[in-house]
């Protein structure tokens, strides 16, 4: 399928008009379009000094947890399966969800996961995917450095900025 100038106006408009979009990855073949709206946020990484250190959804998974002997059967299990850090440590960098979405550590069902903790990455490797209404989103490293934590299982709900790994950048120099 090749991508016509026609359909990449009509994607666009699509991105303007939409209310709960504000960015969109898209791959098709060897084309990548990747779009955002005027005051949109960063694709995937917010910087660690940002005001935001710690997701909306990190603090009821952490409450839920601690909560879960008095809880009731009816109640949903936390979005992840490890409660996210209060804090990034200094000089790591917060992978965050750029939206609302799945979380998947493989490209395929089939296929191993993109990263493992503890791994070695370089500068846009791939990291995992958001799945938003069937669009897969890539989620690139922002710098070489090392795997420090993945904070949310594979197949798990996520919110918009929630971390989902921890990459320490000053590993990266040990790499050579």
């Amino acid at each position: 399928m090749n991508l016509q100038h026609a359909d990449v106006r009509r994607i666009l408009e699509l991105l303007d008009t939409a209310e709960h979009l504000d960015l969109l990855d898209l791959r098709i073949g060897d084309v990548v379009l990747q779009a955002r709206k005027p005051g949109a946020a960063p694709l995937s990484v917010l910087p660690v000094e940002a005001p935001a250190a710690t997701p909306i959804a990190a603090t009821p998974a952490v409450k839920t947890q601690a909560a879960a002997p008095a809880s009731t059967p009816a109640a949903a299990p936390p979005a992840t399966s490890k409660p996210a850090p209060a804090e990034v440590p200094d000089q790591m960098l917060a992978i965050r969800a750029p939206m609302p979405g799945t979380f998947f550590r493989t490209p395929a069902p089939d296929q191993p996961p993109f990263v493992e903790q503890g791994q070695r990455v370089d500068a846009s490797a791939t990291l995992c995917l958001v799945e938003v209404m069937k669009m897969f989103n890539s989620i690139a490293a922002p710098a070489a450095g090392r795997i420090h934590s993945i904070l949310v299982e594979h197949g798990h709900a996520v919110e918009q900025d929630q971390i989902l790994m921890i990459v320490d950048p000053t590993e990266a120099e040990d790499a050579a």
